[in-house]
């Protein structure tokens, strides 16, 4: 990725749009392919009824996604993440941010607040295979399948499609006025 001087104050920018910087989520499918396939909302909560937590992963067409792992209790943690398809069919997850916090319910909303936010530099990379299948009450469901986990101990391999997503939809802990 080509560097680019920010106008404003002569600094080097990684931006993938290569001549202005720009924010992590203005321009991170130029020059990429995404598969429509995985585009919503995905959980494996259907999959595993009763479990005191869940994983969640989503995927904007734009690019942009996010992971969303929560416990009974109050806990949550989220990885942000661009993503695009690689040779081979593989998906690849460029991490860039980590947040960590709690939860409550206030009458029908859910209020996060984040104690902790660390940036991140990690590229996963996982085969993948989108396949006709069951949720644990045998109802049909399209599963999302990885090669290995997205995250050790809290998210995992195995989703459900739960929705569509917003065009401009972001994870959780985003405020929307």
């Amino acid at each position: 990725m080509a560097a680019a001087r920010d106008p404003a104050n002569g600094q080097q920018s990684r931006s993938p749009c290569r001549t202005q910087p720009a924010p992590w989520w203005a321009c991170p499918t130029i020059g990429t392919v995404l598969d429509p396939r995985l585009v919503g909302y995905w959980s494996d909560e259907a999959l595993y009824q009763g479990a005191m937590e869940a994983a969640d992963i989503a995927f904007r067409a734009d690019g942009i996604g996010w992971t969303y792992w929560s416990r009974d209790g109050g806990t949550f943690f989220v990885n942000r993440f661009t993503w695009h398809i690689a040779a081979g069919h593989h998906l690849t997850l460029d991490l860039h941010e980590q947040l960590f916090g709690s939860w409550n319910l206030a009458g029908r909303t859910t209020r996060h607040h984040v104690d902790s936010r660390s940036p991140c530099d990690k590229q996963l990379v996982l085969a993948y295979q989108i396949t006709p299948g069951q949720d644990s009450l045998t109802r049909p469901v399209m599963l999302l399948e990885f090669d290995q986990p997205v995250s050790l101990g809290t998210v995992g391999d195995r989703f459900a499609f739960k929705r569509e997503l917003a065009e401009d939809e972001q994870d959780p802990t985003i405020r929307r006025p």
